[in-house]
């Protein structure tokens, strides 16, 4: 095996591992988030005053938004570092990339392409909508209009939620032009 052989075999493991951790976090986010969201959106409603309503779902709001910010990056991160790892693929492997040809997209419910930036636009969604609906109702019952306050709040959330899933699939999808890397792969 020649020294440049081992040199890319050595890129490949790095890369590799690499993609990994960062899919093992998103994993770990993305079974995170969704649980704690929901779990103190059901749980802090009732009995509670419109201004503590709002300071729980502005923290809420803050924390998802920041593990959000995170999740974009990490997802950029992860698609770089696996382009790097299909590249030397192509090159360290006889039959090319091991996640080749993806086949047949599914399709969520018959109707929508299932890809992962739908899966995150929909968690991230549904946890932010949740904290918006307690922002709207919490404001709302603060300042005296009790009568639909949770009924606004939940169609606000629901917009909300809609714009962020939207958001996060446009966010997160491939440039047209992938990002030169700094050390390419040699060709055989």
């Amino acid at each position: 095996m020649s020294n440049e052989d081992e040199l890319l075999r050595l890129e490949y493991e790095y890369a590799s591992r690499l993609l990994g951790n960062l899919t093992e976090i998103r994993f770990k986010l993305l079974a995170l988030v969704p649980t704690l969201s929901g779990a103190v959106v059901a749980l802090v409603s009732a009995g509670r005053s419109g201004l503590e309503l709002l300071a729980i779902g502005g923290l809420g709001a803050a924390a998802t938004s920041g593990v959000l910010a995170y999740e974009l990056r990490n997802g950029e991160l992860r698609r770089r570092a696996a382009d790097r790892v299909n590249r030397l693929e192509s090159v360290l492997f006889v039959n090319g990339p091991l996640v080749g040809g993806y086949g047949r997209t599914p399709r969520l419910f018959g109707l929508i392409y299932a890809s992962h930036r739908l899966g995150v636009g929909l968690v991230y969604g549904a946890a932010l909508g949740g904290w918006v609906y307690l922002i709207v109702w919490g404001t709302l019952a603060a300042v005296g209009e009790r009568a639909h306050a949770q009924g606004i709040g939940v169609a606000v959330g629901a917009v909300v939620a809609l714009a962020i899933v939207r958001e996060v699939a446009v966010a997160q999808r491939r440039d047209p032009k992938p990002a030169a890397t700094t050390t390419p792969a040699p060709s055989r």
